[in-house]
This record gives structure tokens, sequence and C-alpha cells, in this order.
């Protein structure tokens, strides 16, 4: 007779056991190895084991672990019950607040409600080999239930394999084609013959062929770009040959029993997690809005002489547009509107000036950072040695400079001559008195909070290039440019030619027109939402706040009460704005490029060292403009090191 256990004896009393309650029973003991060299938990399992035998209760054990719904348990566990990202998540949102009533007896729900973990898992990997004999017997369901969940995760793999985005994936072959047309009858052939060689060997074959079409699926992706829903299907279709594969392993007599029920305990952890869920598929759309971003990113860096003055110039050209746009907004902001449509038109000033930028081929500072970073992360995924990654940070930090510098020294002059003009006109300032003295003393560096908002603009201008990538990817995964093209009724409306001039044009410009439209936005309504919550919250880009600074400070001129140490401060406030603005946007965006691509921490760490080494020993290399003819890609003496 087995060691005695009053609360097992107890258990054990009154006829067939209650699975739940020597399951939980079971699970009270640690898994972790005790002084005596097993874990305590699996004393109890050697004691449960003696006590069904004892008792004879080994039958009506095993018969309500091979419930009907022990089928449910092998096909599901571990697996996504819905086919899209958002169903699937908002399905385990709900299951975690509100709780559901379970059939009884059902198995799948059982497990669910165990609240398995890790370590569970590798206690089961554990067990010695004498109680994996002992209990194999009992729990390995016969090998009709086998057969049957293989072939309800074939008709499911088969509905989402022959779902019509899939299909689409591959335009020239026909749906009949399709190794997800055959999965069903392969399927269900193995599992009724799972040991004739046959059987086995269409199985294999078509396993292989349904393989293949997701790895042409996911090419398709990468050329193309992303949908969160696709990939989401795509990873479901790859558990569920992979599961389908290992129930006609053990409907065959093969396959290690410890190492899936380890599995599925695992999946059965992971089935509430949402972060599981959005790691991979979301990680690989960050990856392609990444991707994007960085095509975007690699216009932003001036990789010669030339390059470095044409970026001059074109952000002197920026600077002039933002005068208009800060002087407009300090109007509009002036006007007696709703809250909502203050913010509407705040930020249709902001679009429409931004994107006339993007129109004219004109620049904003400290909206390139955070494009160029993922320019960087590319660099650094090449592994091309950081000899070429350092260059490639000083091309970008010293386009930085001439960007920053282009835009406030054209934006100022053009800030003064037009409150200049205003005063000629009309006799009076643009600005009030009150708006004047927040101009310039709210750039001042060390009153109120100026620091702090220019890190929160960095953030938004981070968030705005996400924006632009995501809308390229999502344009890309449309085929938008091409189907915009050869539409039959733009043709007809516009013709051919301007048909495709349309097409060009969205390629060419959506993902920044949203970018800036989403900048515009964020500038306005993130204040917005604060004030509505009580918490002052103001935005400081380098541009607007030195367009707004010489519009404030012109104004004060003309009033005569202008204070020019007011003014000397406010100007190294601009410098220091325009710093944070760069560092927090430039860090995020490359923060996630690494992210997106995998890049170990410790890489990133020895680059940044290796720049400031580089920085401290030639600073002009980083803020200066590059040597006559040389290149991004010139190496300069002195370099060994990198």
């Amino acid at each position: 007779m087995p060691l005695s256990d009053p609360r097992l004896d107890q258990l054990l009393t009154g006829g067939a056991p209650n699975l739940e309650q020597l399951l939980r029973w079971l699970l009270e003991a640690s898994p972790v190895s005790s002084v005596d060299g097993e874990p305590r938990r699996t004393t109890r399992l050697r004691r449960l084991h003696g006590a069904l035998v004892f008792r004879g209760l080994t039958g009506p054990l095993s018969d309500a672990w091979n419930h009907a719904s022990a089928i449910r348990l092998l096909a599901e566990t571990g697996l996504p019950d819905r086919t899209t990202l958002m169903g699937e998540g908002f399905l385990r949102i709900v299951d975690r607040i509100i709780p559901r009533l379970d059939p009884e007896g059902d198995l799948y729900a059982l497990v669910d409600r165990l609240d398995l973990d890790e370590e569970d898992a590798a206690w089961v990997e554990g067990l010695p080999t004498d109680l994996k004999s002992l209990w194999a017997p009992l729990l390995t369901p016969p090998p009709d239930i086998w057969a049957h969940a293989a072939r309800l995760l074939a008709h499911r793999a088969a509905a989402v394999g022959l779902s019509r985005d899939l299909l689409a994936l591959d335009p020239e072959g026909s749906d009949a084609d399709s190794p997800f047309f055959h999965l069903t009858r392969v399927v269900h052939d193995a599992g009724e013959q799972p040991r004739d060689p046959a059987a086995r060997a269409a199985w294999e074959a078509c396993w292989s062929a349904c393989i293949a079409t997701l790895a042409e699926a996911h090419a398709q992706l990468d050329e193309r770009g992303v949908s969160t829903d696709l990939v989401f299907r795509l990873e479901l279709l790859e558990a569920q040959l992979a599961r389908i594969g290992q129930i006609l392993d053990f409907a065959a007599g093969r396959g290690d029993g410890a190492a899936f029920a380890a599995e599925l305990v695992r999946g059965s952890a992971a089935q509430h997690g949402l972060l599981s869920l959005l790691r991979t598929t979301v990680k690989r759309l960050a990856r392609k809005v990444v991707e994007h971003t960085g095509e975007t990113g690699e216009h932003y860096i001036a990789r010669d002489r030339s390059e470095w003055w044409a970026m001059g110039r074109s952000a002197a050209g920026g600077g002039l547009l933002t005068a208009g746009t800060a002087l407009f907004k300090i109007g509009l902001s002036a006007l007696a509107m709703a809250p909502l449509l203050s913010g509407l038109t705040l930020t249709a000033n902001y679009a429409v000036s931004f994107c006339a930028m993007q129109l004219l081929g004109f620049s904003l500072a400290s909206k390139q950072p955070a494009m160029t970073a993922a320019a960087l992360a590319h660099a650094l995924e090449a592994n091309d040695g950081q000899a070429k990654e350092i260059e490639l940070v000083a091309a970008i930090t010293r386009t930085q400079v001439i960007a920053t510098l282009g835009n406030v020294l054209a934006t100022m002059p053009v800030a003064v001559g037009l409150v200049a003009a205003w005063a000629w006109l009309t006799g009076h300032a643009p600005l009030g008195q009150e708006s004047a003295l927040h101009s310039l003393r709210g750039t001042h560096p060390f009153h109120g909070w100026t620091l702090v908002f220019a890190a929160l603009t960095g953030v938004l201008l981070w968030l705005s290039s996400l924006a632009a990538g995501w809308t390229a990817n999502w344009s890309a995964y449309r085929c938008l440019p091409e189907a915009l093209a050869q539409n039959h009724r733009i043709r007809s409306w516009l013709g051919a030619h301007r048909a495709d001039a349309l097409g060009r044009f969205i390629q060419n410009h959506l993902a920044g027109f949203a970018g800036y439209t989403a900048l515009g936005g964020l500038l306005v309504f993130v204040p917005m939402a604060f004030a509505f919550a009580g918490i002052h919250v103001e935005v400081r880009h380098v541009t607007l706040q030195a367009a707004s600074l010489a519009l404030g400070a012109t104004t004060l001129w003309f009033q005569g009460s202008l204070v020019w140490t007011d003014v000397l401060w406010s100007l190294l406030g601009i410098g220091l704005i325009g710093v944070m603005n760069f560092a927090v946007s430039f860090g995020l965006a490359l923060w996630t490029a690494l992210r997106a691509r995998d890049l170990s921490g410790r890489a990133s760490r020895r680059l940044w060292w290796n720049i400031l080494r580089a920085f401290n020993r030639n600073p002009g290399r980083f803020l200066l403009p590059p040597r006559r003819n040389a290149t991004l890609d010139s190496r300069l003496p002195g370099d060994s090191h990198a």
C-alpha cells in the first residue's frame, strides 16, 4: 500500500476521481527540486499513481482524461481561437475581465483554468523516465482521438489557407493548385492509416508544399508591404501545420509524449498574454515601417559637400515658409473659437505649410532625425564595420546641423520682415504685448519647462515618422500607386498620362503628407489633451520657436519694450531646443529600428562609445561640412580604431 496522504485519500473517496481537484492538489506542491533531490510535486505524482492502482481507479481516471474534449485539447491548446489579430486580442481581453461558464468535463477548459506557466512546463519535461512509463498508458489518447484532432486542425488550416487575400498573393496560380486545397483529404488518409507509407509520404509532400506556399507569401509581403492580419494568419497556419504533424506522429506511434505535454502547457500559459500575441506579428510590421522610414531617411543624409549645401538651401526654404506658419498660428490662436474648431484650424495651418515644403522640396529641421535613424539601423544590420557606421552618424549630425541652421537663419529674418511690413502697412505690430512676451520668454532655456517641452516635441516628431512609415507600408501592401494609375474610372476621367502621373505623385508624396499631417495634429492636439486633464503642456519645435522668437522680439522692439538680455537667453534656448528635438527623436527612432531588427544592445552601446571617442578627437567631422571631394564612403585618416 502507498504512503498515506489524508488530502489525497479524501479526494479519492467516493467513486470516480475528480480530475480538476486532483490536478490542483498536484500543482500545489513545488516543482523545484527539494533538499532530498526530487521535487515534491514529483513525489506527489508517484503517490497519486500508487493510490489509483491500489484503489482500482486507473480506469476511471483514464476515461476522464480521454473525454471527447481531448480532441479540442490536442488541436487547440496554445493556438489562437480567432483568425484575425484584432479578434484574438479582443477575445483575450474579454476573457481576462469576464468569466465564462465552461462545459462539464471539458479538458481544454480545465487546463485553461489551471493557470499553468513555464515552471510547470519545465517540470513536465524533467519527469523521470520511470514515471513517464507509469503514466503513459493512462494518459495516451486512443488512435481515433489523434486522427480526429488532426482532421479538425486540417479543416481549419485549409479554410485559412484558402482565404482570398492569401490566394491573392499568387495571382497567376489557380485556387485548386494550392496545397491547402488538398490538405484535408491528405490528413484524413494519414489519420485513418497512420502506418501506411503511401499515406505518410502524401502528407509529407503536402506539408512541404504548404510550407513553401507560406514562405512565398512571406517573401511577397517583404517585397510589397505588411498586413498585420495577414502575417497573423500566416503564423497561425505555420503553427497549425506543425501541430498536425505532431498529432499524426503520435497516431503512428511516434513522438515524445513529455515534450508534447510540455508544449501544450507552454501554449496554455501563453494563450492569455497580449504581449506574446503581439510580439511577432507587430514586430514584423514595425520592421516594415522602419524600412520604409529608412528609405525616406536616406534622402535626408548629405553624402558629400554639394549635398550638404543643397540641404542648407532646402532648409532655408523651409524656414521661409515656417515664418508665415508661426504668424498664422499666433493669429489663429487669438481667435475666439471652440476648442475643436481651433485645433482643426491650427492643424490645417501646420499641415498645409509642411505639405507645401514637401511639394517644393524644402526641409524641416528635427523632422529628419527620426527618419535617418532607421537608415543607421540598416547600416548596423549590414555590419560593414564601425568605421562606416561612425561616418554615417557624422553625416547625419552635420546634415542636421546645416538643416537647423538653414531653418533658423532663414525663418528669423523673414519673421522680422513680416512684422516690419505689417507695422508699415497698419501702423502697429501684428502681436499684442502679452503674445510677444510669451513668444520671447517661452524660449528661455531655464524659465519654465522649455527643455522638457522640447523633449516632448521630439517624441511627437518620432511618432509622426512612424505615421509616415506606416502609410508607406500600407500603400505598398495595397499597391496603391499602381492601382490608381491603372484604375479604369480614373483613366477615363484624367486620361492615361495623368493617371500615371497621379500614381507617381502618390508614390512620392503620400507618406510625406501623412507624416506631416500627423505632426501637425500632434503639435496641436497633444497639448489640448493634457489641458483637458488639467496639465499645462506646450510644444517647442526649434524652427517654429525661432520664428515665434523673432516675431515676438521684433514686436517688442517696435513697442520700445525689448530687453536684449532676454533675446540672448532665448537664442541660447533655440540652440538647446534643437539639441533636445534631435536627441529625443533620433534616440527613439534608433531604439525602434534596433528592436524591429533584433539587433543587440551591446553592439549599439559599443558603437556609441566609439562615436564619442571620434567626436572628442575631431568635433568638426560631426558639425562642419564634409571635406572637399569627400563622400559618405570616404575613409578619414586615423579611423582604424573604428
